[in-house]
């Protein structure tokens, strides 16, 4: 956003903090400013109309028809996914329905597992739906589940789990994928997203399986501090390694060099797949203790190393994992 048009959005605010039309409803008072930065733009607005609360999320003029192209596709069939409410097209702003949480934030709390599963399961309907229109989120992380709950005598109670954060989905048509972008959060994506594409509906499913791990052990597990970036190491190096240590097999391995091609990303993937030894061995996530066998089960299918081996949205919500959810 430039800085002639972060002074007129600043100064539209200023002339309609007590009514700003929709074009749904005829007007939204804004209560307070939730987040502001000029690069890359995001200003998103708390507000409320007829005593509901709502979220105007400015959404960068290049990105504007297509997410609304995006959100009508999916007006039949897309319960679990957050779709605008509202748009206000004179200053680039969608409308949503407000959420008391993310699940980056709720899985911090003592919740009981099969609340978790529920969440997990809400979630992964959400990327089902996206799915099945042929739309691949592309930026899936723990922060793009939404849920509404509430705190009462029994504890916590869940009212609603939306998939939201559209700005970066794309809809790819069968046969086609992305290319060339490295798509979604470094701490939550795929393999193939790390290399620029192609990038499909199974690199969500990747990203997905490390949320359900995050929800259920209250781990990033490729997250890396500062303290372990030791002598110009990057970031990414560490990420790389963890993936394969973690999930990859030599089946896995192949299947993705095949599916890359020619991708100068794949002797990243070489190198990395050859530095394991006795004094730097694997550590598979089959083998960790704390995790239970349905659970890695799942895991495993999720994180295949090949995406053409990694199991569909659909597939997962029919696994023993979720059963009696």
């Amino acid at each position: 956003m430039t800085r002639q048009v972060l002074t007129r959005v600043n100064q539209w605010l200023t002339n309609n903090l007590r009514g700003v039309r929709g074009q749904v409803r005829s007007a939204y008072k804004i209560e307070k400013v939730l987040q502001e930065e000029e690069f890359p733009p995001r200003r998103v607005y708390l507000a409320t109309a007829n005593n509901h609360k709502f979220i105007l999320k400015y959404i960068h003029e290049i990105n504007y028809d297509d997410l609304q192209d995006i959100n009508n596709k999916l007006r039949d069939g897309g319960d679990h996914v957050r779709l605008a409410q509202d748009t206000i097209p004179e200053q680039s702003m969608f409308v949503f329905e407000y959420f008391t949480d993310h699940l980056l934030h709720l899985a911090q709390k003592d919740l009981p597992t099969e609340t978790r599963k529920k969440i997990l399961k809400d979630a992964l309907q959400g990327i089902a739906e996206l799915h099945d229109h042929d739309i691949v989120h592309t930026d899936i992380k723990a922060d793009n589940i939404f849920i509404d709950w509430k705190s009462g005598q029994n504890g916590i109670t869940i009212n609603r789990v939306q998939l939201g954060d559209l700005e970066d989905a794309a809809y790819i048509p069968p046969g086609s994928h992305m290319i060339g972008k490295q798509a979604g959060n470094w701490m939550w994506r795929s393999p193939e997203a790390h290399a620029s594409g192609p990038v499909n509906k199974p690199s969500d499913i990747f990203s997905f399986a490390l949320v359900c791990i995050y929800a259920m052990h209250r781990r990033v597990i490729f997250a890396v501090g500062d303290d372990e970036l030791e002598d110009g190491v990057d970031r990414l190096a560490i990420v790389i390694e963890r993936q394969i240590s973690y999930f990859a097999d030599l089946d896995g391995l192949d299947g993705l060099f095949k599916y890359l091609g020619d991708n100068p990303w794949v002797r990243i993937f070489e190198v990395t797949r050859d530095g394991f030894n006795k004094e730097n061995p694997r550590r598979p996530f089959t083998l960790w203790k704390d995790a239970d066998e349905d659970f890695k089960s799942l895991m495993s299918a999720m994180t295949n190393f090949d995406p053409e081996k990694r199991i569909t949205a659909r597939e997962a919500l029919k696994h023993k994992w979720f059963e009696g959810i």
